[in-house]
């Protein structure tokens, strides 16, 4: 291990019925942990602003903007098998003002780069703790995939293994849940 790398990832967050949702990646194609669910992010540029990095990640990666991604953790991940040691920077940000079709489905997300990311998933962090979620294919509304919706079947995704960061921030969570996918908080006037 001769640097650090700094690696940046986001929660894209949409909230149905109340409950948060968040995008998760069926890597591929990656010399590092294929065959892994993570969230979109990459490699922070010289020079660039996290903030900067998940906006240009998310629109190479997924064809989305978000206007307001904060930070809300960081992982030291040390993978001396790979010998590598990276520095996970994580965002959220919230689907809040995106056009939906009539199933509540995001319009804008889309599989830009299939060589690195098999399918776009919605998944919610409990179901991510179990390693299994019905299958909510993000890309559907877009027209590039097929939804349980669709096709009248019931289809589980199996999220056996996730990629280094977001299994290292599941370990210092713990039982405990995510504050950044708590429900927004309203302020009431003290009179």
């Amino acid at each position: 291990m001769s640097q650090v790398l700094v690696g940046v990832a986001c929660f894209v967050v949409r909230r149905v019925g109340g409950e948060p949702q968040f995008l998760v990646g069926h890597r591929q194609g990656s010399s590092l942990a294929p065959d892994t669910w993570g969230l979109p992010g990459g490699h922070l540029e010289v020079g660039e602003e996290w903030e900067t990095c998940i906006q240009r990640e998310l629109l190479e990666e997924c064809g989305i903007h978000v206007p307001r991604p904060r930070h809300v953790a960081t992982t030291n991940d040390i993978l001396g098998d790979v010998g590598k040691h990276y520095v996970t920077v994580f965002m959220a940000a919230e689907l809040d003002s995106y056009p939906l079709d009539d199933a509540g489905e995001p319009l804008n997300v889309q599989l830009m780069e299939p060589e690195y990311c098999k399918r776009w998933a919605w998944v919610t962090w409990d179901e991510l703790r179990r390693r299994q979620a019905p299958l909510r294919d993000a890309c559907a509304a877009a027209g590039q995939g097929t939804s349980s919706r669709q096709c009248g079947c019931i289809e589980t995704i199996q999220l056996d293994k996730l990629f280094f960061s977001l299994e290292h921030l599941e370990e210092l969570h713990g039982d405990k849940p995510l504050p950044w996918l708590a429900p927004p908080r309203t302020l009431t006037a003290v009179p």
